[in-house]
């Protein structure tokens, strides 16, 4: 989603615009989405949540099984759950690290701007314009960032606490395999229940119980998830 990106330049860019476009086709090799704490309680309501066994240990919205198999795009290339979560929203924006740590680029992806496009400006006058559509991406992904920073800090106790574990989720038409789902792990609910008071009460003081409470329920949509791949077989 993110490979070709720029870091945008008042310069570079001065005569540069947006490409409009509504088509999340950018997002049909997307099979997964970190969550913000702030987010997870919609995104339990359409998709499966879990957690990675590997990099920032964030909760995860599953979003399909194999390549290009996104199961919440329709043929029109648009978004079929009620609700988006914020790692596909931010697009086609990114944050980017500098040298210097805690410093942060605006990045973008190159194919989504030019100086023919019909959308909104980069710059004006050298400067990003107040309210403009870099302005508006600099807010919502500072605030992103910042909810992910806070979110993992929240689920470090669970990490730390060996309630989680791996799983495997299998897709199956008719008895013939259509794909395969790992690198997954899910609360164990007699691992959880087996806690002390005192950590599930700080648990529960700190939102953390929200969060797994919302992701244990989530697991149901793994359910809802194999009957939309049913409907989008690997020849759509």
């Amino acid at each position: 989603m993110f490979e070709n990106v720029v870091a945008l330049d008042s310069k570079v860019h001065a005569d540069h615009r947006l490409k409009r476009s509504n088509s999340f086709a950018f997002a049909k090799n997307v099979l997964g989405a970190p969550l913000a704490m702030s987010e997870i309680t919609k995104a339990s309501r359409e998709y499966p949540i879990f957690f990675p066994t590997s990099g920032r240990f964030l909760p995860v919205a599953q979003m399909g099984y194999r390549k290009d198999g996104n199961l919440y795009l329709d043929k029109e290339n648009q978004w079929s759950a009620r609700y988006i979560p914020a790692h596909i929203r931010r697009f086609p924006f990114v944050m980017g690290e500098k040298k210097e740590v805690g410093e942060y680029l605006i990045m973008i992806v190159k194919d989504r701007i030019s100086t023919n496009a019909d959308g909104e400006v980069l710059f004006k006058d050298g400067s990003i314009p107040t309210g403009g559509a870099v302005d508006r991406a600099r807010t919502f992904l500072t605030d992103f960032q910042k909810e992910l920073i806070n979110t993992e800090a929240l689920l470090k106790p669970l990490q730390d606490a060996d309630i989680l574990v791996p799983k495997v989720y299998k897709v199956e038409e008719g008895g013939k395999l259509l794909g395969t789902v790992t690198d997954l792990q899910v609360v164990d609910a007699e691992k959880l229940a087996a806690l002390d008071d005192v950590t599930l009460a700080a648990w529960v003081r700190s939102g953390l119980m929200g969060v797994i409470m919302a992701h244990l329920q989530s697991l149901d949509n793994w359910n809802s998830q194999k009957s939309l791949s049913v409907s989008k077989s690997p020849g759509d």
